[in-house]
């Protein structure tokens, strides 16, 4: 095991670990006294096939042990409903994972939900245009990000309740968006770009401009809404409340400021980038993966 080790199936993982007492299961877990295991799950940034997505480039520049699970296009809440995290809650439980990294909050503002929320501006109604700003105080009076604290609230509440307790060093990682630039462009399905995906790839947005158009002024309070979305409303409103309710327990990597992604090069639709742009994101995401782990284990993550 000289590089990561990772699947999508636990299956797989089961295989990889070994059964109890046997030499494959001593080798990990010899291994791990100074290698992570990761445990990936989230939304189409972590989980999209045939794609270097975050969740890939990050285990590509670890050394370690990875399993990478959730769904593209999923919701918070649909990723962290009640079954879904006692089922996870019980597979951390039954491995030797280090951290859990999570990936969900920004599909729950876009396209269908989205339009849903602003369906007085939907054809064939017609009311004035608005700034990002108007519309997104509208969005936070109607709840705005409530649903998606709630869902990773109810992940880190079971793990502090169920896996703390035996394994105190566990760890949350999450993270922020990048700030979009390709607002109301369609997605550039190169190889190039996405992978071999892209030929299979039907899906190409835009996702945000397309429910918006009818309601904002112009693209620029199209990108004006989605700073506002991402940021006060998804960091400010989900992630930081979160570090102050688990503090020791969870942590976020912070793209905000990450200058790359303010090139639309870096992106390959409005809210996806291509899968270099994801092997520049590894680099902070990783930071914030190594700080969650052992001293002992972060020479294992570049």
């Amino acid at each position: 095991m000289a590089q990561m080790s990772w699947t999508t199936r636990w299956e797989s993982w089961r295989e990889l670990m070994g059964r109890s007492g046997t030499p494959q299961r001593r080798r990990v877990e010899a291994f791990l006294q100074t290698h992570p295991a990761l445990l990936y799950w989230g939304d189409s940034w972590f989980s999209t096939p045939l794609y270097l997505n975050l969740a890939r480039q990050s285990l590509l520049r670890i050394t370690g042990m990875a399993m990478v699970v959730g769904k593209p296009g999923a919701t918070a809440s649909d990723l962290f409903a009640p079954n879904e995290v006692d089922r996870m809650i019980d597979r951390i439980n039954g491995s030797p994972f280090d951290v859990l990294c999570l990936s969900a909050g920004g599909n729950d503002q876009l396209s269908e939900r989205l339009a849903q929320s602003f369906r007085a501006w939907q054809p064939p109604r017609q009311q004035p245009k608005i700034t990002g700003q108007a519309a997104f105080d509208l969005l936070m009076q109607a709840g705005g990000f409530a649903p998606v604290l709630a869902s990773y609230t109810r992940v880190l509440d079971a793990v502090r309740r169920k896996v703390l307790p035996r394994r105190p060093a566990f760890r949350v990682v999450g993270h922020t968006y990048a700030p979009l630039q390709r607002i109301g462009a369609p997605a550039d399905l190169t190889v190039e770009n996405i992978g071999l995906i892209a030929w299979i790839k039907d899906d190409i947005g835009p996702w945000l401009w397309k429910p918006m158009q009818h309601v904002l002024i112009d693209k620029a309070e199209g990108k004006a809404f989605a700073d506002l979305l991402l940021f006060e409303g998804f960091r400010d409103g989900v992630l930081e409340p979160l570090t102050q309710t688990f503090p020791g327990l969870f942590t976020y990597a912070d793209f905000e400021a990450f200058l790359p992604a303010r090139q639309p090069a870096f992106w390959y639709d409005e809210i996806h980038p291509t899968e270099d742009g994801f092997a520049q994101l590894a680099s902070p995401f990783n930071n914030a993966v190594r700080s969650a782990l052992p001293p002992v284990k972060w020479g294992a993550v570049a």
